[in-house]
């Protein structure tokens, strides 16, 4: 009797794992046609030649949910997390390296594949170089006469990563070892248009610009005056000496040999002498070629945030919802050398807002300002920035709190 119990026992056990084992795959596939019997338009899409591998298993509830969710699309989970259910961060760290692609950060999968199916590879929305171009303007980077050949077949891929890199820019490599996997660095002719300078682990983009340009060898817009005229002893060695890069002269003085006016403006109470490098000068500056003014590394926002992280996290803040029109345009308010202003200001804080005439009908009619009105909290002088900020606010005409009611009560308490 007891061995009939435990033959019973271990038979229904075998029946409970073959019904476990066995049931999902019938399961999967009636479901799969029961969404098709009503999505009709998703079956030509899983029928092209790529597609997303639970479509094609047919296991649509592996990304939705068949009666109720949250989110739109009837998905189980918000897009960023639903993706990486699968999707997960391999060895390689293709999504988490230093430099992350926006949309990856965002977990926006969708801006550049499509979740069911495609007919370009890796489920893109569009072919190749057509997917970059969607957010990167083709118009904005080929802006010059003469374009690269590998943006011009829109080849972004072959010089970029999608998801994440370790360099600027999401190269694939460092600049130099980049570039030299196409151009022959070290043959004569490369060097005879470098005037002699082995430069083959230089950064290229100090001088060229990688996507187009309006000069021959796609050189950048504005070039510095010695390299204009081919004359790179004015600050390194001779071709021919043991160590032709080095420079002739350390730190700022070189800079200082030829603009010596320049020299004053950094003789202020707030300097920018400042920085880790040994030429404070390059913190902000090419010394070879750019495309900005002033032979600025690059725009003069990227530029300043470089080094200003703070005041980065204040203007792309979520709660960042007003915006001073000229944030982008720093020395339309800034010195960038030196002030003996607050903030390296160009004028006093109570005058800097009328600079260029900008807030002057403000400073007739607005609450009173200046020497004779005094902020009770602190004893010092009210200006514009004692109620606005300058850098974003949450609220309208960026006012630092409430315009209804909290912001007048820091000073008129009842």
């Amino acid at each position: 009797m007891k061995n009939l119990y435990k033959y019973s026992i271990f038979t229904l056990i075998i029946i409970g794992l073959s019904i476990t084992y066995s049931e999902p795959s019938r399961d999967v596939e009636t479901r799969g046609k029961t969404c098709l019997d009503c999505h009709h338009e998703l079956q030509k899409k899983i029928s092209e030649e790529k597609t997303h591998a639970p479509v094609k298993d047919g296991n649509c509830i592996s990304c939705h949910n068949p009666h109720a969710s949250n989110h739109k699309g009837l998905l189980k989970n918000n897009e960023m997390a639903l993706c990486y259910t699968c999707h997960k961060d391999d060895k390689s760290g293709d999504f988490s390296q230093a430099i992350i692609h926006d949309p990856v950060r965002d977990g926006k999968c969708l801006i550049c594949h499509n979740s069911h199916s495609s007919t370009n590879d890796k489920l893109l929305i569009k072919k190749g170089g057509e997917v970059c171009f969607s957010c990167h303007s083709k118009d904005s980077i080929t802006t010059g006469k003469e374009s690269h050949p590998l943006v011009k077949k829109g080849e972004c891929i072959t010089c970029h990563v999608p998801h994440s890199s370790t360099n600027e820019g999401l190269i694939k490599k460092g600049n130099a070892d980049l570039c030299s996997s196409c151009h022959k660095v070290r043959e004569k002719l490369f060097i005879d248009a470098h005037s002699g300078y082995p430069v083959e682990k230089a950064n290229c983009s100090s001088c060229h610009n990688p996507h187009s340009s309006n000069s021959k060898s796609l050189l950048k817009a504005s070039i510095h005056q010695p390299m204009a005229k081919k004359d790179c002893k004015t600050c390194h060695n001779d071709s021919n000496s043991k160590d032709p890069l080095k420079l002739i002269s350390n730190g700022t003085i070189l800079c200082y040999n030829c603009h010596t006016n320049t020299k004053k403006s950094f003789e202020k109470i707030n300097s920018h002498v400042i920085g880790n490098r040994e030429n404070s000068c390059l913190n902000c500056h090419n010394p070879h070629a750019s495309d900005a003014k002033y032979l600025l590394d690059k725009r003069e926002e990227k530029v300043c945030l470089k080094c200003h992280q703070d005041t980065k996290r204040r203007i792309t803040a979520k709660s960042t919802l007003f915006k001073h029109p000229k944030l982008e345009d720093c020395s339309s308010c800034h010195s960038a050398h030196g002030s003996d202003n607050t903030s390296f200001l160009k004028a006093k804080e109570g005058e800097s807002c009328n600079i260029e005439k900008c807030h002057e009908q403000q400073q007739i009619f607005s609450h009173p300002v200046g020497p004779d009105i005094i902020d009770p909290r602190n004893k010092k002088e009210m200006n514009c920035i004692t109620c606005h900020n300058p850098m974003g606010s949450g609220y309208k005409y960026n006012l630092r709190l409430d315009p209804d009611k909290e912001l007048c009560e820091q000073c008129h308490r009842f």
